[in-house]
């Protein structure tokens, strides 16, 4: 089969390896389309993956094989994966926080701890397999896993529907944070994102994005006064100290987004304002049903987020020019099988 695998030189080329074979409690998944994480591009230009591992963790497929002990799949089944399986015993997963999950987080699953879904086929823990619902199709399924967490990222920031909310980023974490803000009933928004092409992307879904030197006035007249609530998906250090500015007092900031490099912050704006901080890792099971039952019910405008579709041939050429940063796409997913199933 072919895949797409990591290179000595921190590159991405096409190369054929042997199909896996499922083992015990395991499924094959013949794949349909993949996504292609920021957190992909991380391990890639930060070298946490080794040479020949298969990247991605954002797939949907068909099961084309069943390990010994599966039950409750059949070959044919159209699929989204789940790629975390916690262990339900540490103290993360007996504290209700399974995807803090220390002994199988997604540390352990495909595309980062296993081989992922950068390829033609995948094996995966059965645990993992979700149901594709019949009206979602392949390529729109691929975003459940990203739009899990978006809505993760707004249920632990508490913000409630009726308050002003700004996101900082309007990559693809960023654009499907606004998607789920609006699915979920949330009508005072605003984005900043310095990229003119990601802050097209977010108007396209009706929400005003600024540019950064335009945030600090532009935002609270947006939103008829300083947001309650910022999530930052940026990854970038600059962005936290922008959102403790633009907060009003008692307000929560939520980061979702994972910056290479430390952020300096103003911890007398902390003090002054008694602004909450808190992390958003990953998602649970509450979050990833959401995000498939919002797919289901055509919430989310996934064409306007989906920028490119391609075969697993071009992977290379669309990751150097997503690590470069010169891009205007979004969302760009990889096709490695057969083309996209389902309406949509």
């Amino acid at each position: 089969m072919k895949a797409a695998v990591v290179g000595r030189s921190r590159d991405v080329r096409v190369v054929e390896l042997e199909r896996p074979e499922p083992a015990v409690a395991e499924v094959l998944v013949d794949v349909a389309c993949c996504g292609v994480c920021g957190s992909d591009l991380h391990m890639l230009s930060a070298g946490l993956v080794q040479a020949g591992h298969v990247l991605g963790h954002e797939f949907t497929g068909v099961v084309a094989g069943l390990g010994s002990g599966v039950t409750g799949w059949a070959l044919g089944d159209r699929v989204a994966v789940l790629p975390v399986l916690a262990c339900g015993q540490c103290y993360a997963c007996r504290s209700g926080r399974p995807n803090l999950c220390q002994e199988q987080g997604i540390d352990h699953g495909p595309g980062i701890g296993r081989p992922g879904g950068y390829a033609e086929s995948v094996t995966v823990p059965a645990g993992m397999l979700r149901h594709l619902p019949d009206n979602v199709s392949d390529a729109h399924g691929a975003l459940a896993e990203p739009l899990a967490v978006a809505l993760h990222a707004i249920r632990v920031s508490g913000a409630e529907p009726d308050e002003p909310v700004c996101v900082l980023g309007s990559g693809p974490i960023g654009v499907l944070t606004v998607a789920g803000l609006l699915a979920s009933g949330y009508g005072r928004i605003a984005v900043v994102e310095p990229g003119p092409g990601r802050r097209a992307a977010v108007e396209r879904q009706g929400v005003r994005a600024l540019a950064p030197l335009d945030a600090r006035a532009g935002v609270p007249r947006l939103l008829g006064g300083p947001p309650t609530t910022v999530i930052d998906s940026t990854g970038h250090p600059s962005a936290a100290p922008l959102a403790l500015e633009l907060l009003a007092p008692a307000g929560r900031l939520t980061v979702v987004g994972l910056p290479e490099d430390p952020a300096t912050l103003d911890l007398s704006l902390i003090a002054f304002k008694e602004i909450t901080i808190r992390g958003s890792l990953v998602y649970d099971e509450r979050d990833f049903a959401a995000a498939l039952a919002h797919l289901a019910a055509g919430n989310i405008p996934c064409d306007a987020i989906i920028t490119a579709v391609a075969p697993l041939a071009d992977a290379p050429s669309l990751i150097a020019d997503l690590q470069a940063g010169a891009t205007g796409q979004v969302k760009v997913l990889l096709s490695p099988g057969r083309p996209a199933a389902g309406p949509g």
